[in-house]
């Protein structure tokens, strides 16, 4: 791989066609490039059939360090473990709350020695199985909920992590390490930020996509879903002074206002859907301003050679940035076929292989086992 595209050589080497609403307004259809791509090598996902392939709600996609496929079933609460080529092996959880029972799994980590997390951020515990998919322990002495996002780091796996003081008022943000998890875990922050509690507040930070989060044997890697910077904060593990990842002359990229009226519409039909269950009226008569500008990044990674991928937050056609190993500015650009139409998927970079799934299909939920062509 031994191309950098700037966004504008990157688009003229993209034919024109219709952008994916409240995305980007780039174009999809691929004419003949040389660019390294990303190619589906396998499907795991069925619309009827085998119950196994059947999914409820995507919630996440790992791998294990032997390259199974680790695939968190939000809706079913369950997790499913599949071969490299596809094979189901087995599955973990379940709805409940006894011991390795979930009740809103949100993520999930693959840890470096086999384990596997479960992070279930609203009965505040984090569930942990070894790698013959059995219960080890429950980690339950957060500082509020549990985190959110999560991914295997050193010894153990870090998170992004939300809290609420109800008396002051304020809302926090915070990015920690949890190690040593089989003594107790030990948690060291790395990264906090405060926000005071406002109904409009809250709507901003409930119609995020998720932070982007990664970790390798030295670092941890993390990029808040901002709209006018590209910017991944680097938190290097033993404590020595962070870093930031950048794109040169990078500019925010407007919005259409056919998106941001999607926007809208996507925040109304969410707001009625937690009404519907009962929740939601902290933001009853709030007003959802949505950002004029698409977010700079999105998915982020590290692949098995240390290049740390992220994802540009404005192309409509999946586009991602190569930083290698120390770099603060990319070396390299990778773009997924654009034959596949992956705008709106969600990418999972590992050393130990690459997925993207789509969190709200037109059809039925699958999983996607890509690789790269140069």
């Amino acid at each position: 791989m031994k191309y950098l595209l700037t966004t504008a050589l990157l688009l003229s080497l993209l034919a024109c066609g219709k952008a994916e609403p409240s995305t980007t307004n780039s174009v999809v259809t691929p004419a003949v490039t040389d660019v390294p791509m990303l190619h589906i090598a396998a499907r795991i996902g069925v619309e009827l059939g085998d119950s196994n392939f059947v999914f409820g709600v995507i919630q996440g996609v790992d791998f294990t360090p032997t390259g199974d496929v680790v695939i968190l079933d939000g809706q079913k609460k369950i997790v499913r473990v599949f071969s490299p080529s596809g094979d189901f092996l087995g599955d973990l959880g379940g709805e409940g709350e006894a011991p390795g029972e979930f009740l809103s799994p949100r993520g999930i980590a693959c840890l470096d020695d086999g384990r596997i997390a479960v992070t279930d951020p609203f009965s505040r515990e984090v569930e942990v199985f070894d790698g013959s998919l059995l219960h080890l322990e429950t980690i339950s002495d957060f500082t509020g909920r549990a985190p959110f996002v999560i991914t295997g780091a050193g010894s153990g796996f870090a998170g992004e992590q939300g809290g609420f003081n109800r008396n002051e008022g304020v809302v926090t943000t915070s990015v920690a390490l949890w190690e040593d998890i089989y003594e107790g875990p030990t948690m060291h922050v790395f990264y906090e930020i405060e926000d005071s509690f406002s109904p409009e507040n809250m709507i901003e930070r409930f119609m995020k996509p998720q932070a982007g989060l990664a970790a390798d044997r030295t670092n941890i890697y993390y990029s808040a879903p901002v709209s006018e910077e590209y910017s991944v904060s680097v938190f290097p593990l033993d404590g020595s002074e962070a870093y930031t990842l950048g794109f040169p002359d990078y500019s925010p990229v407007a919005k259409s206002e056919e998106d941001i009226q999607e926007d809208i519409t996507a925040y109304e039909y969410r707001l009625q859907a937690m009404a519907a269950s009962g929740r939601g009226g902290r933001l009853a008569g709030a007003t959802y301003n949505p950002p004029s500008h698409y977010y700079a990044t999105g998915s982020i990674g590290v692949d098995s050679e240390g290049n740390i991928w992220v994802q540009r937050g404005w192309e409509s056609n999946p586009a991602f940035d190569l930083f290698p190993p120390g770099a603060t500015e990319p070396a390299e650009t990778v773009i997924a076929d654009p034959e596949l139409n992956l705008s709106g998927h969600t990418f999972v970079i590992t050393d130990r292989g690459i997925a993207a799934y789509d969190p709200n299909p037109e059809n039925y939920p699958q999983v996607l086992i890509l690789h790269l062509t140069e």
